[in-house]
């Protein structure tokens, strides 16, 4: 019997009132309410990470990840090899970031740096991708900052909240390998 979420009793949350493959318990149900907002989170940023080359001129097609592959490069103003960058996002498939720097490299907002260096060649923002960036970091102080500074206690509940998802970040990746490496 399934109950109808308008009719269950005030007591039990809406939530909890239909019956969930990934949640047979509460701890469960907690576990499996976070990664559903972690879902919405990551579509959410991906949708506000692709706004910040929609700007750019070009025949380029940009995405959200050639955005933050964009800002890893300019971090600390220092040349970063694809290792670098890929280590930065926690991600091991190198061939999607190389595709991310060639439409950088071909819109000229990243140029090559060094192939000098004992991690290869390196990358490093031009003057029209440091624009670009600085762009996007304003538009970000107005649009995402500036009204989370209004939330009171907002910082205290975001660093609580970057500890439980670095906490989760090393469960997940700890579970990749071990079905990896089960099968």
């Amino acid at each position: 019997m399934t109950t109808d979420p308008a009719t269950a009793p005030d007591d039990v949350p809406a939530s909890a009132a239909q019956p969930w493959h990934l949640a047979a318990s509460d701890a469960e149900r907690v576990v499996a309410d976070f990664e559903h907002a972690l879902i919405c989170l990551c579509e959410a940023f991906g949708r506000y990470n692709l706004q910040g080359l929609a700007g750019v001129p070009g025949e380029v097609s940009f995405s959200g990840q050639d955005n933050m592959v964009l800002h890893i490069v300019q971090t600390l103003d220092r040349p970063k090899s694809l290792s670098d960058i890929s280590r930065f996002m926690n991600r091991d498939d190198l061939a999607n970031i190389q595709y991310s720097v060639r439409k950088l490299l071909k819109a000229g907002l990243i140029e090559k740096a060094s192939d000098r260096s004992a991690r290869g060649t390196t990358y490093r923002s031009t003057d029209a991708g440091r624009a670009v960036v600085a762009d996007f970091v304003a538009r970000r102080r107005e649009l995402v900052l500036a009204p989370a500074e209004e939330m009171e206690q907002l910082r205290e509940q975001l660093r609580g909240a970057t500890k439980v998802m670095s906490h989760f970040i090393g469960l997940y990746d700890q579970a990749a390998r071990v079905l990896t490496t089960r099968g």
